[in-house]
């Protein structure tokens, strides 16, 4: 772990995020989420993500974004996040602090395919089961 757990800590990934990451993902704005007991700022709200309405596909959106970077942000800095995509408004939240649900217990694999997405189902449980055996 880079830096131990806090509150600063949790608040910091979360302004960083905002400030460095707009290009990529669309406008988004920290706000307050409850974290063991108390308000922190430690949420981003990303009020609607150009990863996802570019690509208008659920499995590109957990596969190429919301699993690799909740690794990436947990093994390289220490700090637990939970991705938290809407697919009805495409908006997402990035709950800094918390930690993911198993893949197996995440909702978001649960959700259909977008009626126009390109690549259907078939293609997003391949995608799916090629994440589990890269990383597992």
């Amino acid at each position: 772990m880079v830096l131990p757990d806090s509150k600063l800590k949790r608040e910091y990934f979360a302004a960083f995020t905002t400030l460095f990451f707009t290009w990529l993902v669309g406008p988004c704005e920290v706000r307050e989420s409850e974290h063991k007991g108390g308000m922190e700022k430690n949420l981003v709200h990303i009020q609607k993500c150009r990863f996802l309405q570019e690509s208008n596909c659920l499995g590109m959106c957990t596969n190429l974004c919301k699993f690799p970077s909740q690794a990436f942000i947990k093994d390289s800095f220490g700090m637990p996040v939970n991705m938290v995509p809407n697919f009805d408004d495409m908006s997402c939240q990035m709950v800094f602090g918390q930690e993911p649900p198993s893949p197996d217990q995440d909702p978001t694999l649960k959700q259909p395919c977008y009626k126009l997405c390109m690549f259907q189902t078939k293609l997003r449980i391949h995608l799916f089961s090629t994440y589990l055996i890269i990383i597992y």
